[in-house]
């Protein structure tokens, strides 16, 4: 099976996506509401997870 490649927009793409579940989960904080900020760190720490393993992914099929 060919392994292909991730494109470079969808890896920005998930940064960004990141990035605003983390200032989510910031906004929630400064208004105590603390079941929002777990969901949106927990959501924060998947999508930069899944990020940061498509660039090892991509470097790795060079």
């Amino acid at each position: 099976m060919k392994k292909v490649k991730t494109h470079p927009f969808i890896v920005l793409g998930l940064f960004f996506s990141s990035i605003s579940m983390l200032m989510y989960a910031y906004k929630n904080y400064a208004n105590q509401e603390t079941g929002y900020v777990i969901i949106f760190m927990l959501l924060f720490i998947f999508l930069f997870g899944l990020m940061v393993w498509d660039i090892m992914r991509n470097r790795k099929i060079d």
